[in-house]
């Protein structure tokens, strides 16, 4: 099954070149994803670019699958990859400014999702970390349960164009909030992670 990694966006928000490359505690964020998926036994694909000419690079330098799209928008280029792969079953989408992702959390998705027999999933999750609101998203279709999107989802390829049953999966995992668009939600990431390698 593959995981469509999605990093071939301009990153204006964040104003530190590609966002993919965006360091970590020295380590590139799509490292941390492309280390989540392959662990969790999928078969990682880079969404780039002519945006993103760096991350294309980095992905020719360590052997890692990618696909470039026009750069028209995230769901342009997800389907344009969808189609130029022939991918016709499940597909997990997933940005690549994750830091707090791990094989963990994508099995468990997984295994709901198969166990559902819906054709498409979302994945939410708790949207404070020690109090502070970092998103006030609500969700209709969770009963307006207060949650933020994590940017990890499956969907059916030869449904991309339809609309699709989805499962909506709620992850009690506030780091998986954290995506980066600022130097403060670096600041934060880097925190999170010093946390959970001492618990």
């Amino acid at each position: 099954m593959y995981a469509l990694i999605m990093a071939g966006g301009k990153a204006t928000r964040l104003a530190m070149g590609e966002k993919a490359l965006t360091r970590v505690h020295d380590e590139p964020l799509i490292s941390f994803v492309v280390t989540a998926v392959t662990k969790a036994g999928l078969d990682p694909v880079v969404v780039v670019s002519p945006l993103t000419p760096y991350t294309t690079n980095y992905c020719r330098t360590h052997a890692i699958d990618w696909i470039c799209t026009d750069g028209a928008g995230y769901i342009e280029d997800l389907r344009q990859a969808v189609e130029e792969l022939s991918i016709t079953g499940p597909v997990l989408t997933i940005c690549a400014d994750l830091p707090g992702i791990s094989a963990e959390h994508i099995q468990t998705v997984l295994e709901q999702y198969f166990e559902s027999g819906l054709s498409a999933c979302s994945v939410w999750t708790n949207n404070q970390i020690d109090g502070h609101v970092l998103n006030n998203y609500r969700n209709e279709l969770l009963e307006k349960i207060p949650g933020t999107p994590v940017g990890l989802n499956i969907i059916r390829g030869d449904m991309i164009d339809k609309e699709q049953e989805e499962l909506q999966i709620v992850l009690d995992d506030p780091f998986l909030t954290v995506n980066i668009n600022t130097r403060e939600d670096i600041e934060l990431a880097e925190k999170l992670l010093c946390f959970s390698k001492k618990s």
